[in-house]
């Protein structure tokens, strides 16, 4: 199965007032930790969109063999770097899916991820979403026939546009509640595992 990944991490982390994807989670930042916990997976395509600041980022993904893509204008909100990533994946044709993760889950592991693989490969057509309590989060997985939908979002929303239009194709996983929680705040690091 062609799925590709793409690692959102070109946000401004204006909540949180620093840039929160470089917080040391036990000496880690935490988008490194990300892209690491992503890399042992057989993606047949792997992208990276981040912003030019974040370095540190840049060359993990490199060294990681991600490819690279820098997001000009974050302050215009998820829907460029969606835009701008996907470009970068469907250059090389249509993947049968791409999992979108964001890179600031400090508590996401391996397992969840594989679950929400295995949903999509169980059901190619779907959109797999993992989901704790009733919440849905990320990383979420779109099959390769709605990405042409996914490059006219606008705004900040992100996917969440599409798997609106979707209903009826959406297939859930749950999951550990902990694997969902992002960082928006620096009080959001007190319910991090391993703190």
């Amino acid at each position: 199965m062609n799925i590709a990944v793409l690692v959102m991490a070109a946000g401004r982390s204006l909540r949180f007032g620093e840039d929160k994807l470089a917080v040391n989670l036990q000496g880690v930042p935490l988008g490194v930790r990300t892209l690491r916990l992503l890399n042992p997976f057989p993606f047949t395509q792997r992208v990276l969109i981040t912003s030019k600041d974040k370095q540190y980022l840049l060359a993990e993904g490199e060294r990681l063999g991600f490819q690279a893509v820098v997001n000009p204008r974050p302050e215009e909100g998820q829907s460029l770097s969606v835009r701008l990533g996907l470009q970068a994946i469907l250059q090389n044709g249509t993947p049968n899916g791409v999992l979108f993760s964001v890179a600031d889950q400090p508590n996401l592991s391996g397992s969840t991820v594989q679950r929400v693989i295995d949903a999509f490969m169980a059901c190619p057509a779907s959109i797999a979403i993992p989901t704790a309590n009733g919440h849905r989060g990320n990383p979420v997985i779109f099959p390769g026939d709605v990405l042409d939908e996914l490059m006219h979002i606008t705004g900040d929303k992100g996917g969440s546009q599409v798997i609106g239009r979707h209903p009826e194709r959406i297939v859930t996983v749950e999951v550990f509640e902990q694997d969902l929680m992002d960082i928006d705040t620096k009080e959001d690091l007190s319910h991090v595992d391993g703190l």
